[in-house]
């Protein structure tokens, strides 16, 4: 049973872009931005606090609007990683993996017996409350389930390639603020530093065969040089930035 396919998809070689939820608290948004053609929403509860009952309505909503929703957390414990899958998450993005037994751990948290400790719930909401067997469940969720790690440190950036070849993460994003401040560049996104990084890690992500993913930019010439460079998850921008520049952009061209 195919619940949305991005997966396969990227694996095939196609592109994600995505959009990460800050602001957002009602599945409306994900209606919205399946509409404007967005892959995939990103429900932001390392930033910010989006409740539980709210992630629950949006991601329930891109399920049913094609876009598929994941949630980015504030650490790699397992619990709360096993409880946003269970709740309908098509995948969670993890920050600050440095090393190949932070992805490893990622990686059994994500994934079901045997290979890992991701809990079966009574009930999938990724299935619209459809009746499915356990079996079948584990099956399609095991193809579906899109695990991306962030890499934002230079030590992360050192042990990519050993990353990217742990069995179960899909995608190494580069998180280009975070990385730019530990390479002591702090919103440099032009430096050659930065770059070099980048290249670096989809270096590492074609070597094994993984999707790489970039985010923290904003210029036009910087998501051009990053899908030249390979980028296949494209991080283009997030809710409260989207709002405050159409909002901004209207009120010129109208006071003009």
């Amino acid at each position: 049973m195919v619940i949305n396919g991005l997966k396969a998809r990227l694996a095939q070689g196609g592109t994600a872009v995505v959009v990460t939820l800050q602001l957002a608290r009602t599945g409306d948004v994900a209606r919205i931005m399946a509409q404007a053609g967005y892959d995939a929403l990103v429900l932001d509860r390392e930033h910010n606090l989006i409740g539980g009952d709210a992630a629950g309505e949006i991601m329930l909503a891109a399920l049913d609007s094609g876009i598929a929703p994941l949630m980015r957390l504030p650490d790699a414990q397992a619990g709360p990683i096993g409880q946003a899958l269970s709740a309908g998450a098509l995948g969670v993005m993890i920050p600050r993996i440095e090393d190949v037994a932070q992805a490893e751990g990622v990686a059994r948290a994500t994934r079901f017996a045997p290979e890992g400790r991701r809990p079966l719930p009574p009930m999938f909401p990724h299935f619209r409350r459809r009746a499915i067997s356990q079996g079948d469940a584990v099956a399609a969720l095991a193809a579906e389930t899109l695990v991306v790690v962030i890499i934002e440190t230079r030590q992360a950036v050192e042990n990519a390639a050993a990353i990217a070849a742990v069995p179960g993460i899909d995608v190494l994003f580069l998180g280009a603020s975070d990385l730019s401040a530990d390479l002591g560049r702090p919103g440099m996104k032009e430096d050659p530093v930065l770059w070099e990084a980048a290249a670096r890690v989809a270096a590492a992500c074609r070597e094994a065969g993984k999707v790489p993913g970039i985010g923290g930019i904003t210029e036009d010439a910087h998501f051009t040089r990053a899908k030249e460079m390979g980028f296949r998850w494209i991080s283009a921008g997030h809710d409260a930035a989207l709002l405050q520049s159409a909002a901004t952009a209207k009120v010129r061209s109208i006071s003009a």
